[in-house]
């Protein structure tokens, strides 16, 4: 395996926690991503599931298609070898937790613990904003091309992981092929593979790495792309796909097996368009960012405010809310606040000795208080609560309009500079979902 790799990996947080931009430094192209823990202690969202692509109806017809020619007589002894070989994807159900426990000690980038804790092994694709993976089982089948008989077995898990770097311009994709079983006419038995990536991106001969390596008890043999985006430019963005191939071989079956391509459902996008960093950075687009935001952390009346806008209709509420979507122009986001939060001086509210106004959905949004009413006959009314001390709004209810309440200045001024992290960390972009998630 590439030394560069291996050493890039080796600083990489078990626990797989969502990635959080860093202070941007130069980066070697040929290090994958690496992994960060994040500032905060705090409860992750829920991946989201994506059927596999890797079931492809060849695979599936591979060893009917092998039985078919020797029952044919298609197929015959050359140069003294008598097996063939085939392979077929296992289904549902078929995986089980010991299985799934040696493949966490041996995966050399290892998977987030959803990954096994949502094993079924049929392939299925988990994913967050930043990482995806697919667990599934495999058999292959050695049968002697003169009667049909099963001469040897090779039982494995393939494990996908890809993982993005929320200040890198490039992903990751790893495939860990991890046997789980075998016996008779497998020794030799070695797998090799590739990769491609088509969008936005490049992959260089160098950027692959999955060279052949034997098929045993000791270990698990993988391989790893790292595919570089072709997104430079200020404000840009792109997204690419990844695919990775792999094939057993052994030099004593006159029949190899098909290869495998493994592709994930959903496309890996980097851009250069969030305000606040120049670092290019990628993400997951499929996966909603969330914005976790604690009443018992440092700003309990700004998630309180949060939570209460939130109950009472308003947009945003991690999961089954309507999501908001970043807004980026600062004339705009400026008109949000100036309409949601006046100025007592120009006929707004009056703020309490040491409070300021705080607005929701946030000013930075489409959904704040002037961009959301934009095309309405009339704007839509704004709302606040009991304890928020602006006697000039009531308190209403529905998916329409906007709250304001006033809380502590130094928690207004940590909520809004926590949120802008969040746009950073998640790549928050131009019109891009994301959710709040209020939490104890």
């Amino acid at each position: 395996m590439r030394s560069s790799i291996r050493a890039g990996l080796t600083g990489i947080a078990l626990a797989l926690m969502p990635i959080q931009a860093v202070a941007a430094e130069p980066v070697s192209p040929s290090v994958a991503p690496e992994r960060v823990a994040t500032r905060e202690a705090a409860p992750s969202p829920a991946p989201k599931s994506a059927l596999p692509t890797l079931r492809t109806a060849s695979l599936a017809a591979d060893c009917a298609r092998l039985e078919s020619q020797i029952e044919s007589g298609a197929l015959a002894v050359e140069n003294g070898k008598t097996n063939a070989a085939c392979i077929k994807p296992g289904g549902k159900g078929e995986v089980t937790a010991r299985d799934l426990s040696a493949l966490a000690d041996r995966t050399p980038v290892p998977l987030p613990d959803y990954c096994y804790d949502l094993a079924t092994g049929d392939g299925t694709w988990w994913y967050t904003r930043t990482d995806a993976c697919a667990i599934s089982v495999w058999t292959l089948n050695v049968v002697d091309v003169r009667t049909g008989r099963l001469t040897g077995q090779l039982s494995y898990i393939q494990a996908d992981l890809l993982y993005t770097g929320a200040d890198a311009p490039y992903w990751a994709h790893q495939v860990a092929i991890d046997k789980t079983d075998g016996w008779g006419t497998i020794g030799g038995t070695t797998v090799s593979g590739g990769g491609t990536c088509t969008g936005a991106c490049t992959l260089a001969s160098g950027d692959i790495d999955f060279p052949s390596q034997p098929v045993n008890d000791t270990g698990l043999a993988f391989g790893d792309i790292l595919p570089k985006t072709t997104v430079t430019a200020a404000g840009a963005k792109g997204e690419g796909r990844t695919k990775v191939n792999y094939r057993f071989a052994n030099p004593t079956w006159t029949v190899q097996p098909l290869g495998v391509t493994t592709e994930p459902p959903f496309n890996v996008r980097c851009d250069n368009a969030v305000p606040g960093t120049t670092a290019v950075g990628c993400v997951v687009p499929a996966y909603p960012a969330v914005h976790v935001v604690s009443l018992t952390g440092r700003n309990p009346n700004y998630a309180r405010h949060i939570q209460e806008a939130q109950t009472s209709g308003l947009p945003g509420a991690y999961p089954n809310g309507q999501p908001l979507r970043r807004l980026t122009d600062a004339t705009n986001r400026d008109k949000n606040g100036d309409t949601a939060c006046p100025q007592f001086a120009d006929g707004g509210y009056p703020r309490p000795t040491g409070y300021s106004c705080d607005e929701y959905p946030f000013r930075s949004t489409w959904q704040g208080a002037y961009t959301g009413s934009v095309g309405q006959p009339t704007p839509y009314p704004g709302r606040t609560f009991s304890w928020c001390q602006i006697s000039a709004l009531s308190s209403r209810v529905g998916p329409n309009g906007w709250s304001a309440c006033m809380i502590p200045v130094s928690e207004n001024s940590s909520g809004g500079s926590l949120l802008n992290r969040f746009y950073i960390d998640n790549r928050v972009i131009e019109n891009d979902p994301f959710y709040v998630w209020i939490t104890t």
